[in-house]
């Protein structure tokens, strides 16, 4: 058993309210600081504040997003105290998924394995701990988590599959070009895309649906005033990728990007460097398709 330090319960609390000068004090407190954390995470104490953020359950993103800040600080801060911390008592492990994305460490390995299992209610977090310390031989683990109940897990999933690249995803992410689900068929072909560029190539020719013409406008400029066109990255005839930058935009507030809504062909651009246009104009237009095989 541990001793805690008086003050540190309200550490915490100020940091999950955005006292970023509390998280030098956790740190200096030494790795208490990261035992009562995990403690906190793992139900097992209650410090007063919410740790349901621990499981993905996004109550505030503010909130979510100070407590994942906070374990990533202390993980990297006293990492031989994680894994002493699991090793004694591997009920913990749940608590400490999401801190093994932040700690450069083969022993968080077997971790994130177990924590991908069915029904183990941490997939996705140890999905993103897999993102980082993830390779080719967790491919088929990571493509069962395709099927997985929860929304945010199978989206994860796609996106490690694309990091790891490996030719086993091919033809389960080729099934799910054809989903009803739009999300799922965009992040499917956004996944195939990935492993296809780190293998080389497709393994076959490509099938696509064309979608038609789709006209990509400049948006609604922030407190009014025209944009301003700083870059230009295509021309006529090029085949885009989804997601890829196509201008670049600027006023006297703020820039922006216009990029690819999906992948296709540009066959009008009616912008050039150095213009000014106003608001929701035509900017690129591009004859979009959708991959299906």
């Amino acid at each position: 058993m541990y001793v805690v330090p008086e003050g540190i319960d309200e550490l915490i609390v100020s940091f999950l309210r955005g006292d970023n000068r509390a998280g030098d004090r956790l740190v200096a407190a030494g790795p208490v600081s990261l035992r009562r954390l995990i403690d906190a995470l793992a139900g097992r104490v209650d410090p007063g504040w919410n740790a349901s953020g621990a499981a993905g359950e996004r109550s505030g993103r503010e909130e979510f997003e100070h407590l994942d800040r906070l374990q990533g600080l202390l993980a990297r801060a006293f990492p031989e105290a994680l894994f002493d911390a699991v090793a004694h008592d591997r009920t913990l492990e749940p608590a400490v998924m999401r801190m093994l994305r932040c700690v450069e460490d083969s022993r968080a390995v077997p971790i994130l394995e177990r924590g991908l299992r069915p029904g183990s209610g941490v997939r996705w977090s140890a999905l993103c701990g897999l993102a980082v310390h993830g390779t080719a031989e967790h491919t088929e683990a990571v493509v069962d988590c395709l099927d997985d109940a929860s929304e945010p897990t199978r989206s994860e999933a796609f996106d490690v599959l694309g990091r790891l690249g490996d030719v086993r995803a091919i033809e389960p992410l080729l099934r799910r070009l054809s989903a009803d689900d739009g999300h799922t068929a965009r992040r499917a072909a956004e996944a195939l895309d990935r492993v296809e560029r780190r293998i080389g190539g497709p393994l076959a020719p490509p099938v696509w649906l064309e979608l038609g013409p789709r006209e990509l406008t400049t948006g609604g400029a922030p407190f009014g005033g025209p944009w301003r066109v700083m870059e230009g990255l295509v021309k006529r005839g090029r085949t885009v990728r989804d997601g890829e930058l196509l201008a670049v935009l600027e006023n006297d507030y703020v820039s922006t990007e216009l990029t690819a809504p999906g992948p296709g062909t540009v066959t009008d651009v009616r912008i050039s460097v150095g213009d000014e246009v106003s608001d929701e104009v035509v900017a690129v237009v591009l004859q979009a398709r959708r991959r299906i095989g």
